[in-house]
């Protein structure tokens, strides 16, 4: 198994359930472009983790990552994201290299916060002069 495919879905799931509440494992697969089977190997890692996920019957009949929140200010939304994607590279890599990591993830962090903003823009212009 490649293990760095695999820290990336890990990455993506909580990604995916921040950006989309409610996502369901076969939504995940879709996106992921993997099987759901993937999928469900993947959540029982998170949940092997520490993260908040249970399963009943084989399914997942509580999926904390997955259910709707209280509305929180977006930043402190995507410094929880931030956090917990942080705390699966801590777990799942070798010390020395999850600080490298760390650090290389604090310097690409305020980049990637400006592009999303950018791209976020650009779309909404977008739909603006083309509405559907």
């Amino acid at each position: 198994m490649n293990q760095a495919a695999r820290l990336r879905r890990l990455l993506m799931i909580l990604s995916l359930s921040t950006a989309q509440p409610g996502i369901r494992p076969a939504g995940l697969a879709e996106s992921l472009k993997v099987s759901e089977r993937t999928i469900f190997r993947d959540l029982a890692e998170l949940q092997r983790l520490g993260f908040p996920v249970a399963f009943g019957n084989g399914y997942p009949s509580q999926q904390e990552l997955f259910q709707r929140r209280i509305p929180r200010p977006l930043s402190q939304v995507v410094a929880d994201l931030v956090d917990q994607q942080l705390e699966v590279a801590r777990k799942k890599l070798p010390e020395a290299e999850a600080e490298a990591i760390l650090a290389g993830a604090a310097q690409y962090l305020p980049y990637e916060a400006a592009e999303a903003v950018s791209r976020a823009v650009a779309e909404s212009r977008k739909h603006l002069q083309h509405p559907s």
